[in-house]
């Protein structure tokens, strides 16, 4: 372990992250929602973890803001308006409620108007599945990702999510970002004094860069990298179109920035299989032990590193947190 990386109990992780949260204004029960999700992602390892504490003020509540609502509801579609809280809670909000109307069916919940990161949306994806759900969850952001080399910032990180119950094991989870490292990535590295990653971002002229400096997020001209060039894209795009144009939330062309528009869509899309096929987790569970032995040496499948960082953790009941961001976090919690 690096003298800039301090370990930490996971229970005083959880309870210093919730008592920096209300420090900065929330209230003890979205605190703790917030603390258990971004605790959660620093246990498997996930970029969309304690970093986010590396500015307090930026997670502090919004002026005006309120808890999420239900502003249209059918039985089995909805549209929560944030309300301005943060992506987290109202993210949360939204797959509960997809959850419960696509019992024997299928449902979908659009959010809007948040203004703040949802965090790893593998956490929700995986609470969806435990309650026997098909799962897909995405979502835009401002722009911080140019579509090629050169050309001006327009998606998000725009992630997307999957995940299934899978008989004999934990869920199938898969979590991607559809630019080349994920926003907090960029803010980790800059939290760590790091390097980007090669061949994650462009500087103002259009050329790869490294430096965190060059790039918008870290006070440049540049932007990250998209991921999968055209198919990268291609998913990208998708995302946009489906949170900011099936869903009411700030949308290229009609705002003049996401950025400042402050409204970030999501979209989840629950399905209880048991309405189409009987044994859905064994069937799963055939086509996943197929794939990961379909090597000698076997294959990692998405989400199986996270996964066994996250039950190494658990075993040590510790976490290896930067000792910066750590630093942050104690001293805020303990102004509470």
């Amino acid at each position: 372990m690096s003298d800039e990386t301090v370990l930490v109990g996971i229970p005083e992780a959880l309870e210093s992250t919730k008592k920096a949260l209300m420090a900065v204004g929330w209230g003890e029960s979205d605190a703790q929602v917030q603390a258990e999700i971004m605790v959660s992602a620093e246990t498997c390892g996930n970029n969309q973890g304690l970093v986010k504490m590396f500015q307090p003020s930026l997670m502090a509540p919004a002026v005006g803001s309120a808890s999420p609502v239900i502003e249209k509801e059918t039985d089995t579609t909805a549209l929560v308006n944030g309300m301005q809280s943060p992506g987290m809670l109202s993210l949360k909000t939204a797959v509960d409620l997809a959850v419960k109307k696509s019992e024997k069916g299928v449902a979908s919940v659009g959010v809007y108007n948040t203004s703040t990161s949802s965090g790893q949306l593998a956490w929700y994806a995986q609470r969806a599945a435990k309650e026997g759900r098909v799962v897909i969850i995405m979502a835009n952001s401002p722009e911080f990702v140019a579509a090629k080399a050169g050309a001006s910032a327009t998606f998000g990180t725009n992630p997307l999510a999957f995940a299934c119950p899978v008989e004999g094991r934990d869920p199938f989870v898969f979590d991607m970002s559809t630019a080349a490292i994920a926003l907090f990535g960029v803010l980790t590295c800059k939290a760590k004094g790091e390097p980007l990653p090669e061949n994650s971002a462009y500087d103002g002229n259009g050329n790869y860069t490294t430096n965190v400096a060059d790039i918008a997020v870290g006070g440049g001209q540049g932007a990250i990298a998209n991921w999968g060039g055209h198919k990268g894209v291609g998913i990208a795009l998708m995302i946009e179109l489906l949170c900011a144009a099936l869903v009411p939330a700030a949308a290229l062309g009609i705002v003049d920035a996401k950025k400042t528009a402050k409204s970030w869509g999501h979209l989840v899309i629950s399905i209880d299989p048991a309405a189409t096929v009987d044994g859905f987790a064994q069937r799963a569970a055939a086509i996943i032990n197929t794939v990961a032995t379909s090597h000698p040496d076997g294959v990692r499948l998405p989400g199986d590193s996270s996964l066994a960082v996250a039950k190494t953790n658990e075993a040590n009941g510790t976490l290896p947190v930067p000792k910066k961001i750590w630093d942050v976090i104690t001293k805020t919690a303990a102004s509470a």
